[in-house]
């Protein structure tokens, strides 16, 4: 009988962990080796049919509170309970030497022997949040022995290296790819290709394609509840005025959805004056917000995803010779921003509201599609509750890079050693 993919994977997975504990590697907390089908009591010990790494449901508070605030784990899957507790697991130097070495690398061998490859496919990947997301999902792959190799590939923005990257994984027979897929559903064909190729494609920060059929799953935060929130903060905080709506890549699923709920929760007394994209860059957020203030001086309020592409737009602000009287409403927690707030004197003219970076994210995906290997059952959609908050100087962390995440789970000290 000719097995199936997953069914030699599963195979595999087994014959490794046998391997393991006959080699005195038994059960830990982060990869033991599972026997029985998943549990469903929400347990915080249940395992996977595969023979492969057991998941532990029992994530750290304080992880779940700094990545997505988070105060109730039941507000989220039990996936993201997976992977938060893989992510709140201590990294020996060792593990960030070996991190350090596979980031760097398109291709990296983990050193465990194990027999799953899986994939980073990025739209893009030429900005410290991408580069730290990648690094995030690094580090989830190396609390995993059955994962024996890890591969990158970023199409710099261009639709047609990015179908290429996808089928180059297929046919390096990968067995995971998580994406962000910044072309949008133009890689759809492509996506349904790896799928009926046997591979686990998991998209992450909405990278929504379709309906959702071509892939196993998506991993996102409620984008249109972020939308909706950014409009309620905007119609607190500015009231009456114009406001302009800032996105990343044409075409992106993720800044068109959170827009497209925000405006017809906007109140009446604001005018949405424009929409404009930005390529999630300083230089484009700088061309986008000096066009918006050359004809609206006035402009009172901004919704963003990036918070450090903004210090382009108060680079706008100063070539314009304008002051920052601004409620800007944000989706990531880029430090930057924050610290050139603290040096401006914290004005009460300039309101920021920010959520998560999201960073994390990728290693839910990671996570979603091991377990799913593994025998748990894992849903096509995973969402999590969005989190906004006013900036407070507590937020600006100088010591790290300037673009760097506050809620990322990349250790201080790994995060600097990317950026010496």
């Amino acid at each position: 009988m000719k097995l199936s993919k997953l069914q030699t994977i599963a195979f595999l997975i087994a014959m490794l962990a046998m391997v393991l504990a006959a080699c005195g590697g038994g059960a830990s907390a982060t990869a033991a080796p599972a026997t029985s089908a998943p549990s469903t009591d929400g347990g915080d010990e249940p395992t996977g049919e595969a023979g492969g790494s057991e998941e532990i449901f029992d994530a750290d508070p304080e992880v779940l509170m700094k990545t997505m605030g988070v105060s109730d784990a039941s507000q989220v899957n039990e996936v993201v309970l997976a992977a938060m507790y893989r992510a709140g697991l201590p990294v020996s130097d060792e593990m960030a030497a070996k991190a350090l070495e596979c980031w760097r690398e398109k291709v990296c061998d983990t050193g465990t022997g194990g027999p799953i490859t899986v994939a980073l496919a990025d739209g893009f990947g030429e900005n410290l949040w991408r580069e730290v997301t990648h690094m995030e999902m690094v580090l989830q792959a190396l609390t995993y022995p059955e994962i024996g190799r890890i591969i990158y590939t970023t199409a710099m923005f261009d639709t047609q290296q990015a179908i290429a990257d996808i089928r180059g994984l297929i046919a390096q027979d990968v067995d995971i790819i998580v994406g962000f897929p910044d072309a949008g559903d133009a890689l759809l064909p492509v996506v349904q290709e790896a799928t009926d190729a046997g591979v686990i494609y998991v998209t992450h920060s909405y990278g929504v394609l379709g309906d959702g059929s071509a892939y196993f799953s998506s991993i996102s935060e409620d984008v249109c509840l972020l939308g909706q929130e950014f409009a309620r903060i905007l119609n607190e905080e500015v009231g009456t005025g114009k406001v302009a709506f800032l996105g990343g890549t044409p075409g992106n699923p993720l800044s068109a959805y959170w827009q497209s709920c925000e405006q017809p929760e906007l109140g009446s007394g604001l005018e949405l004056v424009g929409v404009a994209d930005t390529f999630w860059t300083r230089e484009g957020t700088f061309e986008a917000m000096s066009g918006f203030l050359s004809a609206h001086p006035d402009l009172a309020g901004v919704s963003y995803e990036a918070a450090g592409s903004f210090m382009g737009g108060l680079s706008a602000y100063e070539a314009a010779g304008l002051p920052v009287n601004l409620v800007l409403t944000l989706r990531t927690d880029e430090t930057v921003l924050f610290c050139e707030w603290v040096d401006m004197g914290q004005p009460d003219e300039f309101k920021i509201f920010f959520g998560s970076g999201g960073n994390y994210q990728s290693r839910i995906a990671l996570t979603a599609a091991m377990m799913h290997l593994n025998g748990y059952d894992v849903p096509n959609s995973i969402v999590i509750p969005p989190y906004i908050q006013p900036v407070n100087e507590s937020h600006c962390y100088p010591d790290l890079p300037d673009d760097a995440s506050i809620s990322s789970m990349v250790p201080h000290d790994v995060v600097r050693a990317m950026y010496p």
